[in-house]
């Protein structure tokens, strides 16, 4: 309906799964909890795959689970308390926040998984808000 702005938003979209450099499963754990915060079906039910590889059918029970959890790492766990915070607490990042991601992430990886937190959280409120993701349906794997 807005090609101009469709067409750069599915580019964006489309870019933070090609080109991320970020490992699976702390992907994964920002990925799901933006969907978990957005309730949006259709991200729900996504399962992004790398070289035939996907995080484990108990992923998401995990990541909402994300702070008690023995199932991540450091990175992993930072991933999602990163989305979770970004998605409801912007404004609460605050210096301890930094230091510990700074501690596992570098400069730019710190930028494309906000860049990928940003993606996810704007595309999937729009699925769920003009009711896109209970329309899209995934094929059964």
């Amino acid at each position: 309906m807005v090609p101009q702005i469709g067409a750069a938003a599915s580019n964006f979209s489309l870019a933070v799964y090609a080109h991320t450099t970020l490992g699976l499963r702390e992907f994964e754990a920002a990925r799901l909890r933006i969907a978990q915060i957005n309730g949006c079906a259709f991200c729900l039910d996504w399962r992004t795959e790398r070289d035939g590889k996907m995080v484990e059918d108990d992923f998401p029970e995990s990541v909402t689970a994300w702070r008690t959890t023995d199932a991540f790492d450091e990175r992993t766990r930072l991933a999602a308390e990163y989305a979770e915070r970004y998605a409801l607490d912007h404004h609460g990042l605050d210096e301890d926040f930094w230091s510990r991601m700074t501690a596992h992430y570098s400069q730019a990886e710190i930028v494309e998984l906000t860049m990928s937190i940003g993606s996810w959280l704007a595309f999937g409120r729009l699925n769920h808000v003009l009711g896109l993701d209970s329309v899209c349906v995934l094929p059964q794997r």
